[in-house]
């Protein structure tokens, strides 16, 4: 048919419906509002709730279970400044993490935590490559709570000084050391030094925490609640009785305690430094401050915390996307736990350095295991046992101490590895970095499973760098949470117009520079930690661009989204109508009525057919999957069909297109011919979701799973 003979309302339209199409501007008010508190698909899902307070052993696992170690390391790194840093680190806890963690419970109630609110509020590229390094850090501190709770238990067992223990010990080493030399010549130049007692002990550890986990555990059971409640219990009542008879001791004696306090004032904090007086408060602060970094394990546990939020009891009645009683339990979970650790390590920190003598402490039966000292009836600095403390203290007790505290070590890696399978794989794959494979078979958590057990190989006794690299991971995640807060509270505060010196909470600021400072400075001493979360970033960056580029033809659709109820309506009469002809449009101002000459000119469509102009916008196409937005509207007299919130062109009008087939007449899709370089346009395709649209739409519906006389043609004129 020639273009003269075309006229402005010749066959272009679809027959009309009883709800009437808004013109251009009319539906854009209906819009739904952005959806801020999204589920994000690494929370995972839970099997059942429990109450909070069952929760809180769960997370005390891993928070609790710092009491094992941290008194030795604050004194290690602070001497007998130790009890004023960590009364810094309880301000800390209260202060800053506490606010910060307990916002990010309200901003994101599903189990995503920091990741899953710093994913929402910065979006694009940068964000995924941030997105990237927070899993990255995650990872780190995935993997060393496993090997350094596994190397600090392993310190437990070693030192016990039970008799037979020891001879067994002692026995097997030396058994193990005969067979390793009677390995092949390479071998054993290859496993010098490895048959160390620390070592092994570790790797049993570890050995039979993985088993424990994979025979009796799938996630977070009810089985699994009840053996973390039973032992958060066991082991804070033992903790308890150490605690407290070591206070009351220091109650009887006040001679103790003022000789410690001498001793700070007089500049004599380690054994072998120069003393070096504090004329003052202010000089005293000063020494405590750049000792705050070393004690930040204390810290660790907020972040499982929000990870374990879907399996907290909410309310009857609770609004699935705003839980408002599963985040006040969630609250009172965070605090009450930050209550509860500061309490306990001010107490067991003042008692350790104050009652055990600085040797024991350094290189002696007390490091790493303190209050394991005190309960075997280890030596005070006036020449008594502890058994004065408390009588029942000694070799009975001290081994029921032992086995108490090895237990929750051994829970506390299994529980945070636990929620790798719900965190880091999902996100991975959802981002298009890790092939759905991978993730089916887990691939990914085997992988850390067997990098675990290297740094255990690797590291062996350095219980140091495990707890370097666990440290710098802890405050990394601390300081991207603060960070999440901070800009997520400037957008929202942005939206109301408030002035622009109220839009930064100046304590989410605080917070942030306290926790980066505090990450810096432990990364800059000891930066195993630093190296492996960039090794991870490095790796996953690489294998991200494969794996996107080769799950590209993937739908990556999850549903359509109307904007009004008018196009939600029409979308349905469209589906069951005979529509034979979609045309895409590029975004832009466009003369419809000279596009719909030049379309079915050179497309040779007649004029009772009718053309459905198609308008899909890119919004952040560094997001993998997507669920696009149709607004329906009558523009010059002719339908569009606006879709956006694409994350790719071609996906959308691929999914349109099969959409519209389902039920009724199967639609033609029709392509003008792309000037566009073929590398340049599959590049800006993986990248930006904009390039060589005809050959993709082309591709991705010969790849639906659909009938194939449902498949709706591609035409290219």
């Amino acid at each position: 048919m020639p273009a003269s003979e075309i006229k402005s309302g010749d066959a272009t339209e679809p027959p009309s419906s009883s709800d009437p199409l808004p013109t251009t501007g009319e539906a854009t008010s209906g819009s739904p509002p952005t959806n801020t508190d999204a589920k994000p698909p690494a929370a995972g899902m839970t099997p059942f709730r429990a109450a909070w307070p069952w929760v809180l052993c769960v997370i005390g696992l891993d928070y609790l279970s710092t009491l094992a170690y941290q008194p030795s390391i604050a004194f290690g790194a602070a001497g007998k400044l130790a009890p004023l840093v960590t009364v810094l680190i309880a301000c800390v806890t209260l202060g800053f993490a506490l606010p910060v963690y307990c916002y990010i419970a309200g901003r994101s109630p599903h189990g995503g935590g920091s990741t899953a609110l710093l994913e929402r509020v910065i979006s694009g590229w940068f964000g995924k490559l941030l997105l990237l390094v927070v899993l990255a850090f995650g990872a780190v501190d995935l993997v060393f709570t496993r090997t350094f709770s596994a190397a600090t238990a392993a310190e437990h067992l070693t030192f016990n000084p039970h008799p037979g223990w020891q001879q067994s010990l002692d026995a097997a080493t030396i058994q193990g050391e005969a067979l390793r030399r009677e390995l092949p010549d390479w071998a054993k130049a290859r496993s010098e030094g490895l048959w160390h007692r620390q070592t092994v002990v570790s790797l049993v550890i570890l050995v039979l925490s993985t088993v424990a986990g994979l025979v009796f555990f799938r996630g977070y059971t009810r089985n699994f609640v009840r053996l973390a409640v039973l032992t958060v219990l066991f082991y804070l009542a033992m903790t308890l009785v150490v605690v407290g008879s070591g206070a009351a001791y220091l109650v009887e004696h006040p001679q103790l305690v003022e000789q410690w306090w001498k001793d700070v004032w007089a500049g004599n904090w380690k054994p072998g430094v120069e003393a070096k007086p504090s004329g003052d408060w202010g000089a005293l602060l000063g020494a405590c401050i750049p000792l705050l970094p070393a004690l930040c394990l204390g810290l660790s546990g907020f972040e499982l915390t929000l990870m374990a939020m879907p399996l907290v009891r909410g309310k009857k009645g609770d609004d699935p996307e705003k839980p408002r009683g599963v985040i006040r339990n969630t609250r009172l979970l965070l605090a009450l736990a930050a209550v509860t650790m500061s309490a306990y390590l001010l107490t067991s920190t003042l008692v350790t350095t104050i009652l055990i003598p600085p040797a024991a402490q350094v290189n002696g039966q007390a490091k790493y295991r303190s209050l394991a000292y005190l309960a075997h009836g280890g030596g005070l600095p006036d020449g008594q046992p502890s058994t004065a403390m408390n009588p029942t203290f000694g070799l009975a007790f001290g081994t029921a101490y032992d086995v108490a505290t090895v237990a929750i070590l051994a829970l506390a890696g299994l529980s945070f590895a636990l929620t790798l399978a719900t965190w880091i794989p999902p996100y991975l794959n959802r981002l298009g970095m890790e092939f759905s494979w991978s993730v089916k078979l887990g691939l990914l958590a085997y992988l850390f499973l067997g990098l675990k057990f290297a740094l255990i190989t690797y590291y062996g006794a350095d219980v140091d760098a495990h707890r370097a690299a666990y440290l710098t991971a802890v405050l990394a995640l601390f300081a991207f949470a603060a960070l999440a807060a901070t800009v997520d509270v400037y957008q929202r505060r942005t939206a109301r117009n408030l002035a622009k010196a109220f839009r930064v909470p100046p304590l989410f600021l605080l917070a942030l520079a306290t926790f980066t400072a505090c990450a810096i400075s432990v990364a800059w001493m000891r930066p195993v930690g630093a190296v492996v979360a960039g090794a991870f970033v490095a790796l996953v960056v690489a294998m991200s661009v494969v794996s996107r580029a080769w799950r590209s033809t993937e739908s990556r659709f999850e549903s359509f989204e109307f904007a009004d109820k008018v196009s939600e309506h029409e979308w349905a009469r469209l589906t069951a109508a005979d529509l034979p002809i979609l045309f895409p449009l590029r975004p832009g101002s466009h003369d419809l009525r000279a596009r719909e000459i030049e379309v079915r000119t050179r497309h040779r469509i007649p004029g009772t057919l009718p053309v459905i102009f198609v308008l899909a916008e890119i919004a952040d196409p560094s997001d993998f999957n997507q669920r696009p937005l149709i607004r329906i509207a009558r523009e010059d007299g002719r339908v569009v069909v606006h879709i956006t919130r694409c994350c790719s062109i071609a996906h959308a009008i691929a999914a349109a297109a099969l959409d519209l087939a389902k039920t009724g007449g199967v639609p033609e899709v029709h392509f003008g011919w792309s000037v566009e370089n073929p590398v340049t346009a599959n590049l800006h395709f993986v990248l930006f979701g904009i390039g060589n649209v005809p050959w993709m739409v082309y591709t991705l519906i010969r790849r639906a799973d659909v009938p194939e006389d449902r498949k709706p043609p591609v035409v290219v004129a």
